[in-house]
């Protein structure tokens, strides 16, 4: 989230002035060479804030009202959830809400790989709350983005949310000096690992997968890459072939030494940049299909999936054949280059939020506030 809204104000920042509103303890734009009109901060006021029930929205509620009435802005584009808005802010422009993931998508796939009363319990009460959240929310807002064609459908076809637009994510690709691919096959996921589809997936992988694996090829390694590791992650990294590097200060530099990326997702949603971030430093990407979700417009090469023997498997052709290894590598960073870039999702948010400020306009000389 907080990637996509940087990458995307960056670019809105020229056509638009921005009164950015948001949770307290972040970078401020400045400070990444974005010019706003304003930046205002209200307290972090809970862990989520994807939806209402997670936090208080009165500290939210006061601090937009205030804005609004301050700056007048023409059209607003709301992240996290921020729908609700509309009902508790009279003054409320009409809105674009850029909601990333369809949460009813990933809390339905939470709640089917539950296991044990308790997590049933809780995950399905969850599920009906985003759904009921969602579904209530269809008409708030002028349009409604995901990044991923599952998300849009689900949207579309159950909740009858109108006007949704599929704009998927970009991904950094720098000119990284060549690193050097290790020495050892190394598969690596990579992500943030107190997130549950990122545990879910680690776990199926290193269970039902890796075993496989590492009968056919013993001197591979399987290398667990992100932040914030659970006791749960972090205890794979006491098995033979398996490690866990936390906290790592480039994810796309490990991401340039690995043979292979896998994204093994079971549970969640959107489009997962863990792919993308493989793709930028040229390393081929193994998934399950619903880690496709999102890529629509890569090669068709490029979506290497499978699930239980024919994803290990899958992985072990791939280990042991360098010269299709390296096409595909080759193939992934040109696309990354060529399909993944953050200036048209920008380009196209753009267009929506044009499309809305000339049926709010009154005058020709009315200037484009985005809050």
């Amino acid at each position: 989230m907080s990637l996509r809204v940087s990458r995307l104000l960056e670019h809105l920042a020229s056509r638009w002035s921005i009164v950015l509103i948001c949770p307290a303890g972040g970078e401020p734009a400045a400070a990444n060479g974005v010019e706003l009109a304003a930046e205002i901060s209200f307290p972090h006021v809970g862990k989520w804030m994807y939806v209402p029930s997670q936090y208080d929205v009165e500290p939210v509620v006061r601090t937009v009202s205030e804005a609004v009435r301050a700056h007048r802005p023409t059209v607003a584009l709301l992240w996290g959830g921020m729908e609700y808005l509309r009902e508790h802010v009279p003054a409320m422009p009409p809105s674009i809400s850029d909601r990333v993931d369809c949460m009813t998508l990933s809390s339905w796939r939470l709640l089917t790989h539950a296991r044990g009363r308790t997590a049933i319990r809780r995950r399905l009460a969850h599920f009906a709350y985003v759904a009921r959240y969602e579904f209530s929310m269809r008409r708030s807002s002028r349009a409604t983005v995901v990044v991923g064609d599952a998300d849009a459908s689900v949207l579309r076809r159950f909740l009858r949310v109108r006007n949704v637009h599929v704009i998927p994510n970009g991904v950094d690709v720098s000119d990284t000096p060549d690193i050097g691919r290790s020495s050892r096959p190394t598969v690596m996921f990579t992500g943030v690992m107190n997130y549950q589809p990122n545990i879910d997936a680690v776990v199926y992988f290193a269970n039902e997968i890796w075993p496989a694996i590492q009968k056919r090829l013993p001197d591979a390694v399987f290398q667990i890459v992100g932040r914030s590791p659970t006791p749960e992650i972090l205890a794979f990294g006491q098995r033979p072939g398996i490690e866990v590097h936390a906290d790592v200060e480039s994810v796309q530099a490990f991401l340039a030494r690995a043979w292979l990326a896998v994204a093994p997702m079971l549970t969640g949603c959107g489009i997962k940049n863990k792919v993308l971030e493989a793709w930028s430093v040229g390393t081929p990407a193994v998934m399950t299909p619903i880690a496709t979700n999102g890529l629509s417009s890569a090669p068709s090469e490029l979506l290497l999936t499978g699930e239980g023997p024919e994803l290990s498997a899958l992985v072990v052709e791939l280990l042991t054949n360098e010269d299709r290894r390296t096409k595909l590598g080759a193939l992934a960073r040109s696309t990354a280059v060529r399909s993944f870039s953050w200036q048209e999702p920008a380009a196209a948010i753009n267009a929506l939020l044009e499309q809305v400020a000339e049926k709010q306009a009154t005058t020709a000389d009315l200037e484009n506030t985005l809050v």
